[in-house]
């Protein structure tokens, strides 16, 4: 299945995956840039595009199309209570890091969309979190190629591994001779 997805896989195949969740997209896009088949900014440029268009477009639904956004909702009703919860608990931080917790990400957006959370705060907020999550899922991609794929699945269904492991790439980026 690997093989068939990176022969197969291209730009295109990105900007479509990271309309959705995409983190595995963004992780074989990674490990195929690393292999030279293609450039690793061009890879972030493509999954942060396509990010900040799927998430402006889902704000907005929430915002202006309120039947068609609770409808979209009524199939997601779990992740919308956890949305809810997160929401009052971490308010904006939901939006830097909604893109890491996986299965939220669509009502999350409608959600912050619904509740007329000022745009302006949102799209900084959205880029900030767009720019990390295409950042970090292509760099485990580049350095840890196939093996990430299975990390990915483990840290979607829990988000403190996700962050702990982030620290430790990080303590072991800076330690390391230069």
């Amino acid at each position: 299945m690997f093989d068939f997805l990176a022969l197969h896989f291209s730009y295109g195949v990105l900007f479509v995956w990271s309309l959705l969740e995409g983190e595995i997209g963004l992780a074989l896009a990674g490990f195929l840039s690393k292999k030279e088949q293609l450039d690793f900014l061009t890879v972030i440029t493509i999954a942060f595009s396509g990010a900040i268009i799927s998430d402006v477009t889902l704000y907005f639904i929430g915002k202006h199309h309120k039947p068609l956004a609770h409808k979209l909702l009524k199939n997601h009703a779990r992740s919308l209570r956890n949305v809810e919860r997160w929401l009052h608990r971490y308010g904006s931080w939901v939006i830097v890091f909604d893109r890491f917790m996986y299965g939220t990400h669509i009502p999350a957006m409608l959600m912050i969309g619904i509740s007329r959370y000022p745009f302006g705060k949102f799209i900084l907020l959205e880029i900030f979190g767009v720019a990390m999550w295409s950042i970090t899922f292509t760099s485990l991609g580049y350095l840890f190629g196939e093996k990430v794929f299975t990390l990915i699945q483990l840290a979607q269904k829990n988000l403190l591994l996700l962050f702990v492991f982030m620290v430790l790439l990080l303590i072991v980026y800076k330690s390391r001779p230069k």
